[in-house]
């Protein structure tokens, strides 16, 4: 948890880690509400649509085994588009 100072205008300055977990970007409406317990409020982000945009992925994703060329991955797609097609032929 982070601790934040309120300013002389009523400000205070999210933390980058939370921006980056909530993607919020300079910008971006957010609406503020009293939580239901009265002692704290809760920052959401206003979003039309209500999805998170892929830039919320970043550093989450994590690769374990050994680099994989573009070459090779298309060949992956190639060969299991041919296998799909072959247990499901189209009927004629």
């Amino acid at each position: 948890m982070s601790t934040m100072t309120l300013s002389a205008k009523r400000q205070v300055v999210l933390p980058s880690a939370l921006c980056r977990q909530l993607a919020l970007t300079p910008g971006t409406q957010v609406e503020v509400q009293l939580a239901p317990d009265g002692g704290s409020i809760i920052i959401a982000p206003v979003r039309k649509g209500g999805k998170k945009p892929a830039t919320v992925l970043f550093n989450r994703a994590i690769h374990r085994g050994k680099p994989v060329v573009i070459e090779d991955m298309d060949a992956a797609v190639v060969a299991a588009r041919l296998a799909q097609s072959e247990a499901y032929p189209k009927a004629s």
